[in-house]
């Protein structure tokens, strides 16, 4: 581990800095295209963790963007903006059955924030890469505002890009809770620091990864990067041949004039550990393999969420030979068969490798053929059997295996959601995991992606399934919210699943439409100078057509303030009449 100089000061700063930036944010900013905003005919399903690829569009919503109608240029002296939160709750589409929760129930945790340059925004997007929301894209507002109401909790690893910028931060998502992620592309400061072998001799050649930029160490082992940008939890990431890769959590400071963050790092030899699948039994498709150290969270050493879960071939054979030396647990899955062993423990020596054999038996499955409206068989379909609550389906899994999700950035388990192709003639195994409760959501995508099916299934005995794709049908409905009492614009930010769409000015008796909503059950909230206009919890209604809801405004929402308190918030312009 790092050695690490001023390390007070680096947290106080990024903090500091990260707060600077916090204050100009309100709660639900952030916007994302493929948000559930408008909810898509189909739900999302986990990503492709593979280290052997990047991550894929399995999680990428089918959502059209949400139009905000356009209103006409208006003047107001109303210094805050509304502040109004949309939420859809249950979607009308999904199906149902008496006793079972709502499919993606235990995505609670919520995540926003906002990429800049000093007050320029970022156009980039987030792209989660490691942890239980792995696939998931949120996309920045033109504002720099990006966020998310429907994350599942634990530790991630998220992808930042944008014109001209890119990085790579970890960040804890907590259940019910919100998290935020701010990061601003100025007054970049800088990081130095010299990597030994266990001898105590400077390395050189020695991979350096920082934030996603690279350099390599000198023959004195030292490494710098001259351009280094905030942040509280930045990974860094050190390689070579030969010896175990070595990942660390360090603070990063905005700007600092005095000086560079230094650390210092030991690599010691590597253990290799070779995976052995036998014959495949079951589904077509690669096997999971999981890989985590035995006890978690106590010395965060290694990039774990980088390689776990590998995607195997049954029949076929793996070396990994940068591994450090310690217990880990190796658990292997195939949809439709059960591993032997499914668990166990490896002991991995430094410099020696250990081999892992693991065989296939038939296990608890569902089968069938996924087919359109018209009977003809879907090749390629993607199917999916899925938990309603992924996260309490691990947990149950692993009852006598500590689950902790903020030790360790742990990928998507087959027990939550499991997930095949079906074959040329549109036929699909999938594990059912009886064991685990008696019914799961099954649903399938096509493969072009213009049609979804799903159903509620009994996991005992569920039989051959038949599962029909339909045209998917994007959100159509329009949601006009009416501010009455009004005699000038009013300057709203509506947030749809927790990604804030641009602030408008609304015209005094004309209402906000927000169009491209899906039918179901949403959950509406307001806020003005951080003020509840509504209940504090919101208030649901249902949404099976274009509906109009009210919005009651306070006097100073209606009035508007001075001119001293226009300056102060920085919107005298918009009292302006022509503008200038």
């Amino acid at each position: 581990m790092a050695k690490k100089a001023n390390t007070a000061w680096v947290l106080v700063a990024a903090a500091a800095a990260a707060l600077a930036i916090g204050v100009a944010l309100w709660v639900s900013g952030g916007a994302n295209p493929d948000s559930q905003a408008a909810m898509p005919a189909a739900p999302r399903v986990p990503g492709d963790t593979s280290p052997d690829n990047a991550p894929s569009d399995r999680d990428v919503q089918l959502a059209p963007t949400l139009e905000i109608q356009p209103v006409g240029k208006s003047t107001s002296t109303v210094a805050w903006p509304l502040k109004l939160e949309l939420e859809l709750v249950r979607a009308a589409h999904l199906p149902r059955a008496p006793g079972l929760a709502p499919l993606g129930s235990g995505a609670t945790a919520r995540l926003n924030g906002r990429l800049s340059a000093g007050e320029r925004p970022i156009l980039g997007k987030l792209t989660f890469v490691g942890g239980p929301n792995t696939g998931r894209v949120l996309e920045c507002s033109s504002s720099g505002h990006f966020g998310a109401v429907d994350l599942y909790p634990g530790l991630a690893e998220v992808k930042v890009t944008g014109p001209g910028v890119e990085s790579i931060r970890e960040v804890n998502l907590r259940a019910n809770a919100l998290e935020q992620l701010n990061i601003t592309y100025d007054f970049p400061g800088s990081v130095t620091g010299v990597v030994f072998d266990r001898d105590a001799q400077p390395l050189e050649a020695v991979d350096v990864e920082l934030d996603g930029q690279h350099v390599f160490t000198d023959e004195r082992g030292q490494f710098h990067f001259a351009t280094a940008f905030g942040g509280e939890r930045v990974r860094i990431v050190l390689r070579k041949s030969g010896y175990a890769t070595l990942t660390d959590i360090v603070g990063v400071a905005t700007g600092r004039p005095l000086g560079v963050e230094q650390f210092t790092y030991t690599l010691h030899p590597a253990a290799s550990l070779a995976i052995q699948l036998g014959p495949r039994i079951g589904a077509q498709g690669d096997a999971t393999v999981i890989l985590l150290p035995e006890i978690q969270g106590l010395n965060r050493v290694y990039p774990w969420h980088r390689i776990s879960p590998l995607r195997m071939p049954p029949g076929t054979t793996r070396v990994l030979d940068d591994l450090p030396a310690m217990r880990l647990t190796v658990r292997v899955f195939h949809e439709g068969a059960v591993a032997n062993p499914e668990s166990e423990t490896v002991y991995l020596r430094s410099g020696a490798l250990e081999r892992h054999e693991v065989r296939f038996a038939p296990g608890p499955s569902v089968e069938g053929v996924v087919v359109d409206e018209q009977g003809r068989r879907q090749e390629g379909a993607r199917v999916v059997c899925e938990a309603a609550d992924r996260l309490a389906a691990v947990h149950q899994y692993l009852a006598r295996t500590p689950y902790e999700t903020g030790a360790e950035i742990l990928p998507p388990f087959p027990m939550g959601s499991g997930e095949v192709r079906t074959d040329f003639d549109g036929v699909f195994q999938l594990s059912s995991w009886p064991k685990l409760g008696g019914q799961r959501y099954l649903w399938a995508l096509s493969a072009d992606g213009k049609r979804w099916g799903a159903r509620v299934i009994a996991t005992e005995k569920p039989g051959v399934i038949e599962l029909v794709v339909k045209p998917v049908e994007s959100g159509q409905w329009a949601l006009s919210v009416d501010f009455p009492g009004r005699h000038q614009g009013l300057p709203v930010v509506a947030s749809i699943g927790g990604a804030a769409q641009p602030e408008v000015l609304v015209p005094a008796r004309e209402p906000l439409v927000l169009r491209g909503l899906a039918a179901g059950t949403w959950r509406i909230k307001a806020t003005w100078n951080g003020k509840a206009l509504l209940a504090p919890e919101g208030q649901e209604f249902e949404l099976d057509g274009d509906l109009t809801r009210t919005v009651p405004l306070p006097e100073g929402a209606i009035a508007g303030q001075d001119q001293d308190t226009l300056l102060r918030a920085g919107r005298l312009e918009q009292a302006k009449p022509d503008g200038s």
